[in-house]
C-alpha cells in the first residue's frame, strides 16, 4: 500500500499520517509521500498542536479527557493478542484488521513493574502499549511483547488489552511521552514508542 506520511512536533516525537490516496503528479508519476513541517505560535503547546491535527472534527471530540472508544470498548485475553500476532501473512504488511491497546489497570508484581518500565506505562491508568502489524517487524516484535507479557504470572489481573479496528486509524505517533501518548490514544491515535520504532523495519 502506498502510503502518505506526514512528521510534525517536537525533536521527541514523530506523526505519519497512513491515508493511502492514489495522488499523480502533473507529469503523470505517483506521488508517495509529503512531509510537513509546522511551527507553533507564541504560547501554543505543541502537544496541543499534534493533538488536534490527529483529531477528525467530525467524529472524535477535541477534549483531551474524552476518548471516542470510551463508550463501548472490546475487551479481548492476551492469548487473542498473541493468537492475532502469530497470523502468517507472509511477510506483507499492515495484513490484520485490528491493532491492540493494552493499558495498565493496577499496581502489578516487582517483577510486573520492571516489565512495565520497559513498556513505558509506568503507573496504572496512565498511558498505553499499542501493538499492531503495520509493517512485519512491527507484527514481530508486537508477538514477542505480548508473549513476555503472557509469561508473567497472574498478569491480566493488571493489564486489559482493547482490540480497536484498523481501518478507523488515521495516524500513528511516535513518542516516549506518557501522558501525550494516554492523550492520543484516547482519540484514536495508534502510538508507537522509540524502541517500537526501532524494530518497525
Amino acid at each position: 500500500k502506498n502510503k502518505k506520511v506526514a512528521t510534525m512536533g517536537s525533536l521527541e516525537t514523530r506523526v505519519f499520517c497512513l491515508d493511502s490516496p492514489n495522488n499523480t503528479t502533473n507529469n503523470g508519476s505517483s506521488d508517495v509521500g509529503s512531509i510537513m513541517i509546522e511551527i507553533t505560535e507564541d504560547g501554543d503547546s505543541a502537544d496541543d498542536v499534534l493533538f488536534h491535527r490527529c483529531s477528525t472534527a467530525d467524529t472524535r471530540s477535541a477534549d483531551a479527557t474524552t476518548s471516542v472508544y470510551s463508550s463501548f470498548p472490546k475487551m479481548v485475553s492476551l492469548d487473542k493478542v498473541i493468537d492475532m500476532m502469530s497470523e502468517d501473512n507472509n511477510g506483507e504488511a499492515d495484513a490484520l484488521s485490528h491493532y491492540i491497546v493494552i493499558r495498565r489497570k493496577a499496581g502489578g508484581t516487582k517483577t510486573h513493574r520492571r516489565l512495565f518500565e520497559k513498556l513505558n506505562i509506568r503507573r496504572p491508568n496512565e498511558g498505553a502499549l499499542c501493538l499492531s502489524a503495520l509493517t512485519p517487524g512491527l507484527q514481530k516484535n508486537s508477538l514477542k511483547i505480548a508473549r513476555e507479557l503472557r509469561r508473567e504470572k497472574s498478569i491480566e489481573k493488571v493489564i486489559e488489552c482493547e482490540l480497536r479496528m484498523r481501518d478507523e486509524l488515521c495516524y500513528v505517533v511516535v513518542t516516549d511521552d506518557v501522558f501525550l501518548t494516554d492523550r492520543l490514544v484516547r482519540n484514536g491515535v495508534l502510538v508507537l514508542s522509540y524502541r517500537q520504532l526501532t524494530n518497525m523495519f
